[in-house]
């Protein structure tokens, strides 16, 4: 598995580049302009990334045997609207899954607020997201109550559009979720770190 995990980040670091260095006066290029809208449909794969306890001994747990969690999948849709040429806001909502060394599932449904950033724009494209907002988290474990939580995201991606309003898009990010107590069992707070490397297709419009 973490043969696999460690191929997937090797594509998504090689091919933006394989890609950018074809022709691009071939396909169509388009400015964004504010009204314009994009739709995105995503699935992948979500890679426990560390576990960070304050209150105990090692406190940082990172991905392998010490986070005794296994990789898991992801899948969201996304509307964003676009407040000018390159920024673009709107919302994502999510499923996650994952099962830890003793077949326990792990899952969440991050809602989030996402602002995108795009510099580069046309045929190809590089989207740069960051992310605010809740997860509601559900363990199946004895004594794992649900918890809702926030959540806080960061991405970065490469867009190819094969048509002028289809495209496909490879991105990774780090998406953080932390599970607080004050008043009752704060030795068990925890910030949770997850790794979604997903494959989406979007629809673009004015």
């Amino acid at each position: 598995m973490k043969r696999i995990v460690c191929a997937l980040l090797l594509l998504s670091l090689c091919l933006p580049f394989s890609l950018f260095a074809q022709d691009q006066s071939s396909g169509p290029y388009r400015h964004y302009e504010m009204g314009s809208q994009i739709f995105t449909f995503r699935a992948g794969v979500l890679v426990p990334t560390f576990f960070y306890r304050p209150n105990d001994e090692p406190p940082f747990l990172a991905f392998g045997q010490e986070m005794h969690m296994k990789v898991g999948g992801y899948g969201s849709i996304r509307y964003q609207g676009f407040l000018s040429r390159t920024l673009a806001l709107g919302g994502e909502l999510g499923y996650i899954f994952a099962y830890d060394d003793g077949q326990d599932l792990y899952t969440s449904v991050p809602m989030q607020a996402k602002l995108t950033y795009i510099p580069l724009q046309g045929k190809f494209e590089i989207p740069l997201s960051l992310g605010l907002g809740f997860a509601y988290n559900s363990y199946a474990g004895e004594n794992k109550p649900t918890y809702m939580s926030f959540l806080a995201t960061a991405e970065a991606g490469f867009s190819w559009y094969f048509k002028e309003d289809w495209g496909i898009t490879l991105s990774a990010g780090l998406q953080l979720i932390p599970e607080l107590y004050f008043d009752s069992h704060p030795i068990d707070s925890t910030l949770a770190a997850f790794m979604p490397i997903t494959l989406s297709i979007s629809y673009r419009s004015n």
